[in-house]
């Protein structure tokens, strides 16, 4: 028998210049062989031998990084196995929630020829970027560490499966790659709606206080099975009570309508749970030739279907994916057409994300389908309470990252944060014992580089603000570096598609942190000065006020809060006249969505948000 662990596979590459284990399982005692392999001369044999349980880890000896490929001739116990196309590199464990999670697929824009991504779907073409994609398997056993990835595979940027690459991800690694001539490892252990607290083991939320009923609850045994047996059990079942319930979506489907009522797009619904079906005509055009046709219907919630002309052309189960649905341009026909959306709310609220594009685009022309919809209640319900989302729990994904701690990475690159706006104002605690926790398993001070939250203009309280002043404070730790990002989110969407300015900016901390010896600290106020008629705010270095008729400057006295002007005194000097005498605080862009940011670098970067305290 000869196992070889899923991360040790075809296509990987390997940390340059550091010895690397080798591992898998084989008979328990068996002497294990490494051989590494180069144009098919052989450059080292190590060996080592399986422990009682058949586990082995053979230590691969430093091999300096470049573009030639490897080879690795594995055997134990008269069984061989080859691995090839290996290539040393810089290798990152990528971690975070949805918006490192994010696949390239999800991040083109088929109306902007100008982004990176437009038009059809399609792939990046350099060979020596790849990831390794952790599959997602939650668990809530205490103490328990899965000791490897058994499954997985490690994909090149070039193949046709690199839409389902991270996409911060890959834009991290491009702006690397295209720097150095390095082949960039990206092993990704993201998961969508991931607290920072959800990598975390029992013991150590047990120690940090405030989850000891959460963790008697979840580390039960068979709560997780229990849980999802009854969540499916219940989910299942409104499904179908909607489908039973359905008397006029068949009809709608068929062109046949009943009675509507008349809308325009974005429609909404509040107090509504249960099923609405909405439909709609449009022409096409006589001198049309309808190659490539897709179907934009922003983001919708919750989940919904799509039909033209009676055929099925798209479904989505869940609120976020934008809907881009592709189809036959078969299903077109030359004058009038038919498309009906089924939409179930299970929440209380639904419908058509307002600000998002509604059109079918073919070729270079787009039909526009804001207007003239209908819409009719199928079947009214009460609220479907939700699936219990184990990825999006404390605990749930300790045991399935722990692998990364026998593994030799450059750096650990995260982008997360949305998850943790209900506990905000602990996320700077959390996030620091994170980083401490995955340095002392990693057994060293290994760089950790982090993208700030961008904006997002749906946030009704503060949390956003909060994470971020507490992502910014966080730069104090040592050998640490954070992407500024706002600008780049979105006023209606949590996952922004421009994820490859995002992934550049985390690449340029990379170069400052690690390649270049520097800081890695965000461009920051370094002095104050304070009186009761004008506050003097001194940048380490050059900064740029881009506008003065702006709102993100703000100070904070004991019983308001005034929007104050600055002008721009002096190169590194922004004043702030102040007509209410000196303030308790000064902040900077305290908005979920600053959109727009005022000041910048003299690299054309913006400053992050921030709060200064002038006094007691």
């Amino acid at each position: 028998m000869l196992m070889i662990d899923a991360d040790i596979s075809n296509g990987m590459i390997l940390q340059r210049d550091t010895a690397n284990p080798i591992t898998g399982r084989t008979d328990p005692g068996a002497e294990v062989t490494v051989r590494l392999i180069k144009g098919g001369r052989e450059l080292s044999l190590n060996a080592g031998k399986a422990d009682e349980q058949g586990n082995f880890n053979v230590s691969l000896p430093a091999v300096p990084g470049g573009l030639e490929q490897y080879g690795l001739i594995i055997e134990a116990g008269g069984v061989s196995c080859e691995i090839s196309d290996v290539l040393f590199g810089d290798v990152y464990n990528i971690n975070g929630q949805s918006n490192m999670e994010l696949p390239l697929r999800r991040v083109y824009d088929p109306l902007d020829p100008s982004k990176p991504f437009s038009g059809k779907v399609r792939t990046p073409d350099c060979p020596y970027i790849r990831e390794f994609r952790v599959p997602i398997i939650t668990c809530f056993e205490p103490g328990k560490e899965f000791r490897r990835w058994e499954q997985g595979s490690w994909c090149r940027s070039d193949s046709p499966q690199a839409a389902d690459m991270s996409a911060a991800g890959y834009f991290f690694a491009r702006e690397l790659f295209d720097r150095y001539a390095i082949p960039i490892g990206l092993v990704n252990t993201s998961a969508g709606g991931a607290p920072i607290e959800a990598f975390m083991p029992a013991s150590m939320l047990r120690e940090l206080g405030g989850y000891e009923e959460f963790l008697d609850m979840v580390t039960a045994p068979g709560w997780q099975e229990d849980t999802a047996k009854e969540d499916t059990k219940r989910c299942g079942e409104y499904y179908a009570m909607l489908d039973s319930m359905d008397t006029i979506g068949e009809r709608i489907i068929a062109g046949d309508y009943p009675a509507g009522e008349e809308t325009d797009l974005p429609w909404q619904i509040k107090d509504f749970s249960g099923r609405v079906w909405l439909w709609t005509e449009f022409d096409l055009p006589e001198d049309v030739t309808a190659d490539d046709p897709m179907l934009l219907l922003g983001t919708l919630t919750d989940s919904d279907r799509a039909y033209i002309n009676g055929t099925l052309v798209g479904e989505t189960g869940y609120m976020y994916p934008p809907r881009y649905y592709t189809f036959d341009k078969s299903l077109l026909q030359k004058g009038r057409n038919r498309l009906a959306v089924r939409l179930d709310i299970y929440g209380g609220e639904g419908g058509f994300t307002p600000g998002k594009p509604w059109c079918i685009k073919y070729g270079d022309r787009l039909i526009g389908l804001s207007k003239g919809w209908k819409f009719a209640k199928a079947v009214k319900a009460e609220k479907l309470k939700p699936a219990e989302f184990f990825q999006g729990l404390p605990l749930s994904l300790h045991a399935d990252t722990a692998p990364v701690f026998g593994r030799n990475y450059k750096g650990l690159i995260i982008y997360q944060g949305e998850s943790n706006g209900s506990n905000a104002r602990r996320y700077k605690e959390l996030f620091t014992e994170y980083i401490n926790y995955y340095r002392r398993r990693c057994g060293r001070e290994i760089p950790v580089i982090w993208a700030q939250l961008p904006d997002f203009g749906a946030m009704q309280d503060e949390s956003w603000q909060t994470v971020r002043q507490a992502q910014l404070e966080c730069t104090g730790l040592p050998n640490t570096a954070m992407a500024v990002t706002i600008g780049l989110g979105e006023c209606n969407d949590l996952h922004p598609i421009n994820k490859w300015e995002i992934g550049r900016r985390l690449g340029l901390c990379a170069e400052e942190l690690i390649y270049e010896g520097g800081s890695g600290k965000p461009f920051m106020w370094t002095e104050v000065q304070c009186s009761d008629d004008a506050v003097m705010i001194v940048f380490g270095g050059r900064v740029k006020l881009t506008r003065t008729d702006n709102s993100y400057f703000e100070a904070v006295y004991p019983d308001r809060t005034v929007t104050v002007t600055a002008v721009q005194a002096a190169d590194d000097t922004i004043s702030i006249a102040l007509r209410s005498g000196c303030p308790q605080v000064l902040r900077y862009a305290w908005l979920s969505g600053p959109d727009s940011p005022q000041l910048l670098d003299s690299g054309g970067l913006p400053v992050s948000p921030f709060v200064i305290g002038l006094r007691q």
